[in-house]
């Protein structure tokens, strides 16, 4: 659980506010969204049914109809004009009956007095019908035609209902029934804005509430970068130098972790008695739990007195071994070259325990460079219980190079999948062999960085040069 710390309050403000914007915009849509469906689409239908009456009496002056049944044939030519708007359209007198129709009307019709209010209030009537093809608008607006002669006004009127004033002559109605989503198709652009909104309301509720949830791992998260980067500045710290200048011996070193910290690593130091040890190592893995264990390993390598003799170099490496696998896990091994010169005898003596093996370049009587494998050793420390290790012995000259590498290098891939491989690995050396150590390794990691490209590093780059002085 990550306590509340009050740098972090302008966080939890800006997600407060984040949220109650989103909740405001969301509800703000929403309302939008209902007034449009319910009363805008409503309105906009109601005077299209207004419309539709006005061209139908408009029709009647113009061909002087008195009679509604009269008007069939207007009123057909009105519903095929728009036939997936228009329901159904009839004419009814004041008492609700059918007097002519086109289409099929659903539902009870309307009261006589319902439709002698609407007609004295001067006011349509209106609801909302189901009907199989969809919900319709049912819109009840007065309909005034040519006047008659007396007489045949007379014939045609419908007397009111007896009342306080005696029976009396009404009016004729138009009812029209318009489909509600036919009114939906004038707010489309409208309505898929809402929804747009709505969604996109909603969506930042959610990133809000997500981002409340998740920040407590952001938190950890940051935590952790920072306890890496710290571990990453602690791993630098405990390698030598890049380049170190020796009386007999030039060495030259770089490591690159695939991530930022990793299980490589290289140490090279005089010792009292004037030998000169080197080593290379590369632990199972990558990240944090490798570059432990790497750093056990490099405390070891270094304090250890494994430089005084052959002897006391196998034991040492046993005790490695031991360690390895008695105090990490089964999946913690590791691969170790280590070595140390005796600038007396021009001899350098190695163990390879499970390592790749390292190259000696040196010139032969012909003067051409050769390269020689130094494979002596034994399996990779932490695996076998009671594993033999032998020490390997090598004269080795002024002027002969010793080129010490993890398998980063040679198992660095191509967008393809192809390995950098030991053959490129030896033309980078054989073709810079007369440069200083630098220039050498310098120029081996920007050929295998080429050679990746864009690819991503899944493995620690690890090498180190060294050259023995006249």
């Amino acid at each position: 659980m990550v306590r509340f710390r009050p740098r972090y309050l302008w966080f939890y403000v800006s997600l407060a506010l984040g949220s109650l914007l989103g909740l405001l915009l969301l509800a703000q849509s929403i309302v939008t969204y209902y007034q449009v469906s319910r009363f805008m689409i409503q309105a906009e239908l109601r005077r299209e049914a207004q419309r539709h009456v006005t061209a139908l009496e408009r029709e009647a002056r113009r061909q002087n109809v008195g009679d509604p049944l009269e008007l069939l044939a207007v009123l057909r030519e009105l519903r095929e004009e728009a036939p997936q708007r228009i329901a159904w359209i009839r004419v009814i007198d004041a008492a609700g009956r059918t007097i002519v129709q086109d289409g099929e009307p659903v539902g009870e019709p309307f009261s006589a007095e319902r439709l002698w209010a609407a007609f004295e209030l001067a006011t349509p009537i209106s609801e909302i019908r189901p009907t199989p093809r969809g919900n319709v608008l049912v819109t009840v607006l007065p309909l005034r035609l040519p006047r008659r002669p007396p007489v045949q006004a007379l014939t045609q009127s419908v007397p009111r209902p007896a009342g306080p004033t005696g029976p009396r002559v009404g009016p004729r109605f138009v009812e029209v029934g318009l489909y509600v989503a036919g009114g939906r198709a004038n707010f489309g652009r409208l309505l898929t804005n809402l929804v747009i909104n709505s969604s996109a309301a909603l969506g930042l509720v959610a990133s809000m509430v997500i981002l409340w949830l998740r920040f407590p791992d952001y938190v950890r998260g940051k935590q952790l970068e920072q306890q890496t980067e710290l571990a990453r500045r602690v791993q630098r710290d405990l390698l030598p130098a890049p380049d170190v200048q020796l009386e007999a011996l030039e060495f030259s070193a770089g490591c690159t972790p695939a991530w930022q910290v990793g299980g490589d690593f290289y140490d090279v130091y005089l010792d009292e008695s004037g030998r000169i040890g080197l080593a290379l190592g590369d632990v199972s893995g990558k990240g944090l739990p490798a570059s432990v264990v790497a750093g056990l390993l490099l405390g070891a390598v270094r304090f250890s007195s494994w430089v005084a003799g052959p002897a006391e170099h196998e034991a040492a490496t046993h005790r490695l071994n031991e360690l390895l696998r008695t105090r990490t896990a089964p999946e913690r091994f590791a691969s170790l070259f280590w070595c140390y010169y005796e600038p007396g005898s021009g001899l350098l003596r190695y163990i390879n325990a499970g390592h790749v093996p390292p190259l000696i370049v040196r010139r032969n009587s012909d003067g051409a460079y050769e390269i020689e494998l130094l494979e002596e050793g034994g399996p990779l420390l932490g695996v076998l219980k009671e594993p033999e290790y032998r020490q390997g012995c090598v004269p080795i000259r002024a002027g002969d190079l010793l080129v010490i590498y993890s398998d980063g290098v040679v198992e660095a891939q191509d967008g393809s999948g192809a390995d950098f491989g030991l053959e490129r690995l030896k033309a980078a050396i054989l073709e810079h062999a007369d440069r200083s150590c630098a220039q050498i390794r310098d120029e081996i990691l920007r050929r295998v960085e080429a050679f990746m490209g864009k690819s991503e590093a899944q493995d620690d780059l690890t090498l180190a040069v060294a050259r023995v002085r006249a």
